[in-house]
Order: structure tokens, then C-alpha cells, then sequence
């Protein structure tokens, strides 16, 4: 009776488990990338303002801010957005699908578990790391 048992949620506990798993691995591979993108993006603007110190450049901030805030603006608002399935967003409706039944290598319908735990450990990774 156990094992029968062991046997049905065996499928359930692997996909939860590697959704978990490749879930964090992404997330915290996604921290490293951004906080080295930013170190970069530090140091060059760091770079600018001391050779504009010394006279080697000459930088207009007003016309590098003009320039920079509509892209700015536009990836704030993208990323800030819900995406109702129309526009724009209307790609993050296709995700459930993916990941509901259109992957045959996949022993077992995954779904909601995978995903949940995907985005559980994606979190989890992003925030707290190792």
C-alpha cells in the first residue's frame, strides 16, 4: 500500500524537484550576471566623470540624460507591466502551454508544479543566493 502510494507521487516529487532546482540554478545565475553588469556600468561612468575631471573629455550630461531617458523609460514600463494577453504581453500567455503538455520528453504532465516550483526556486535563488 506504500509503496503504491511512493509509486503514484513519485512523478509529482521529480518535477517539483527539478523545477526547484533548475529554477534557483537560473535565479542565482541571474544575480551574478547582474550585479557584474552593474559593477561594469559603475566603473565606465566612474571612468567618464574622472577623465571629464581631468580635462581629457568633455561630457554633456544634459544631452546623455536626454538620449537615455525615453530607452529608459520604455524598459521601466515594460518591465512594470502585467501582461493582459493583448499587446505587448501577449507572449506570457503561450507559457503555460509550453509547459502544460507540448514537451514529450517529459514523463508525466508537468504544469502547474514544474512551474511553481520553477518560480519559487527562481526567487529563492535571485534573493538569497549561496
Amino acid at each position: 500500500m506504500i509503496a503504491e502510494t511512493t509509486n503514484s507521487f513519485t512523478p509529482l516529487l521529480t518535477s517539483v524537484g527539478f523545477g526547484g532546482i533548475a529554477g534557483f540554478l537560473i535565479g542565482l545565475a541571474m544575480r551574478y550576471i547582474i550585479k557584474i553588469l552593474a559593477i561594469v556600468a559603475g566603473i565606465f561612468f566612474a571612468a567618464l566623470a574622472y577623465l571629464q575631471s581631468q580635462g581629457i573629455l568633455n561630457i554633456n550630461w544634459e544631452k546623455l540624460q536626454t538620449l537615455s531617458q525615453p530607452l529608459l523609460s520604455s524598459l521601466t514600463n515594460s518591465l512594470n507591466s502585467t501582461g493582459t494577453g493583448t499587446g505587448h504581453g501577449a507572449t506570457t500567455a503561450a507559457i503555460p502551454n509550453i509547459l502544460h503538455s507540448n514537451l514529450p520528453f517529459l514523463p508525466v504532465d508537468m504544469g502547474l508544479p514544474l512551474a511553481g516550483s520553477a518560480g519559487l526556486g527562481f526567487v529563492f535563488g535571485l534573493t538569497r543566493g549561496l
